[in-house]
This record gives structure tokens, sequence and C-alpha cells, in this order.
């Protein structure tokens, strides 16, 4: 596939005390919209985030990090990838964000709420299970001692991968 995704780097300042940054820098998000709905581009665009996570770890890691974390948000259809300590509270300086607006607009357009929970749970599933099996296979996440968790809810309840 010749398209790549198009990066925006955001510096942050942490929206509540539940996630810190681990030292004192800003946080710095890479951001990128996907708007196509195909599972090719969609699986392309998973696995352009993970190699950018991936490409972060060497300036992410401290002392305390532990986990890998997939955040996936069901609400807005995006997945944010970033390096937290034990408490899943404070966050490495780097973390990357795709929106995947097409999901989000096919979630919008259905009506049944028993069919919108199906299609949303469909999408998380189909996130987490690209990302397990991505990183059983990506040398650049096996060369550190990081677990890899997934969580579409809230960070007290995440999911190995």
């Amino acid at each position: 596939m010749s398209t790549q995704l198009n990066w925006k780097e955001n510096k942050l300042t942490p929206t509540s005390s539940e996630t810190v940054v681990s030292n004192e820098h800003t946080q710095i998000e890479y951001s990128a919209t996907l708007i196509e709905s195909s599972n090719s581009f969609i699986e392309f665009a998973l696995k352009e985030c993970i190699e950018k996570a991936v490409a972060c770890l060497p300036d992410n890691l401290v002392d305390n990090s532990r986990y890998f974390l997939f955040e996936w948000d069901v609400t807005k259809s995006a997945l944010t990838i970033v390096v937290t300590d034990d408490s899943k509270k404070k966050d490495s300086k780097y973390r990357v964000k795709c929106s995947m607006q097409a999901m989000n607009d096919e979630i919008t357009k259905i009506e049944l709420d028993t069919e919108k929970q199906e299609k949303i749970d469909e999408y998380s599933d189909f996130i987490k299970y690209f990302a397990q099996d991505y990183l059983t296979t990506c040398g650049g996440f096996m060369q550190f001692s990081l677990v890899a968790v997934f969580h579409r809810h809230t960070r007290a309840k995440t999911e190995l991968l």
C-alpha cells in the first residue's frame, strides 16, 4: 500500500490528575486520522500506529515503565498507544493516537442500540486482535520488557494482549 498516515505532532498538558507525565517534559502526541473504511486501510493504519509507538519506545522508557497500553475509545473510534507505569497513571512523554473517522461515522448511522453495540464490540475486538497478532511478530517491540495490554472502557480493567 503506497499511502501513509499524515502524522501531526501536538504538545499536550495533562487534563486530569489520573494521567500525568512521568517526567517534567510536556507530553507529545502524534495524531492521525483515517477516513477510509475498508479493512485493508484499517489494518494499514493500525500497523502504522503500532510502528510509530514502537519507534518511540527508546525515548519513552523510564525506570517505572511497565505497560505498552492500547486504549480504544469506543465513543470516538480512536486508538491511543502509550507507555505507562504499574498504576497506569503516569504516562511516558510520547503517545500515538489515530482517529478512525470512517468507523465512527458507520457506528453513528446505526439507529438500533443493540445493532450499534454489536458494531462497537466488533470494532473493539478487531482492534484488540489485530494489535495482539501484530505484536507477536514485531521485532522492535520484542526488544523491550513491556507488558502489552488493551482496554476499551477504563485503565483499571485492561486485558493482556
